[in-house]
């Protein structure tokens, strides 16, 4: 909530623990430091996952006339959002920020034939303007609110202006054993790793009803944002292929296995909250090759994703919130709030491969 004025505590039934200047910054030195052993740790996980695929899927022993590889450059475009939603005892916030990317990217693969093949891509994205906006939408149980009516709809709204970055890093594999003249079917598998980076800044926000006062427009920084996924992937795969010129495969994944984690940092608020969920998804894809040469081909993907996962949020005030006169916020916490992480996401790549 980028609440700007004052207002009634929200959250004094909740405060679990006061720290002192030193317990707090120990505290979030703590959460700084797990962000930073679970990247170290998706790092180690990767070698190990693309050996595991290589050996599963490439048959051995393969003379290396069965054996090839392409390197493909493509231009992505992706659009979504990334949601987190947290209920507490003073109502609900909805906080969506906005995918938006257009970068390129670069795969490698490994090819058996034409039944198994093991792809590592890379998407990245350096930090831009971000065309979309992140929406706030607060909903607060006027109840806990003296002086507060209650009204149907979102209590309070904000947007807030944003720059953001991109890491995508996945590898994958398919194994298509069901074969036609025209048309193969098969099993894929893999791993994703994304992180969404945002900075906002410039934020207007409106109070609907006994919510007006709360009305404001604020220029300058208002919020740091950092959203991870790790997503684990299984489902099939039919491809079909005319002379080997033109090849489409469809495939429908579950993704069974969804970790998500973010931490947003409000600067007006001098409050950090850090979420951990757990949850699962699913994601179709269309593709389409032309053959050019017996080498080069050019190629264009879509791709629908989507995932939902809960957990809890624990928030840390590192200094005083201006949103509470007459209480000094500094060093407080709030542990296991009910929180829901989600992200819808489009992708549409075109681009070009090389095979040796």
């Amino acid at each position: 909530m980028v609440t700007l004025f004052p207002m009634n505590q929200p959250y004094s039934t909740k405060k679990l623990s006061r720290l002192n200047a030193e317990q707090a910054e120990l505290t979030r030195w703590g959460h700084h430091q797990r962000l930073h052993e679970n990247a170290v740790s998706r790092s180690r996980w990767l070698p190990s996952i693309v050996a595991v695929l290589v050996l599963v899927c490439v048959p051995c022993p393969a003379s290396s006339m069965e054996l090839s590889g392409m390197l493909a450059i493509d231009a992505v475009s992706m659009t979504g959002k990334n949601t987190n939603r947290t209920t507490f005892e003073g109502g609900a916030s909805t906080l969506q920020w906005p995918i938006d990317v257009k970068t390129p990217s670069i795969r490698a693969g490994l090819a058996w034939r034409d039944i198994m093949e093991v792809h590592l891509g890379i998407i990245a994205e350096p930090w831009g303007s971000n065309n979309g906006r992140m929406e706030d939408m607060d909903y607060l149980d006027e109840a806990r609110f003296p002086g507060r009516q209650p009204h149907p709809g979102v209590d309070i709204y904000s947007e807030t202006a944003l720059d953001s970055k991109v890491l995508i890093v996945s590898v994958s594999t398919s194994v298509l054993p069901l074969r036609t003249r025209y048309l193969s079917a098969g099993l894929t598998a893999g791993y994703r790793y994304e992180e969404y980076d945002y900075r906002g800044y410039n934020t207007r926000q409106t109070g609907y009803g006994s919510w007006q006062d709360q009305s404001s427009w604020v220029t300058g920084p208002s919020a740091f944002y950092t959203v991870e996924y790790d997503i684990c992937s299984v489902g099939v795969a039919l491809q079909g292929h005319v002379d080997d010129t033109i090849v489409l495969t469809f495939e429908a994944s579950s993704l069974p296995l969804v970790h998500g984690s973010d931490e947003d940092e409000h600067l007006r608020r001098n409050r950090v909250t850090f979420t951990s969920t757990t949850g699962s998804g699913y994601q179709t894809s269309l593709r389409g090759l032309f053959r050019i040469t017996q080498r080069w081909t050019i190629g264009s993907e879509c791709t629908y994703t989507r995932i939902a996962a809960d957990g809890d949020q624990d928030q840390f005030w590192y200094g005083d919130d201006p949103a509470t006169p007459g209480f000094d916020d500094t060093g407080y916490s709030l542990s296991g709030i009910d929180a829901e992480q989600a992200q819808k996401n489009f992708r549409f790549t075109i681009g070009s491969s090389c095979s040796f």
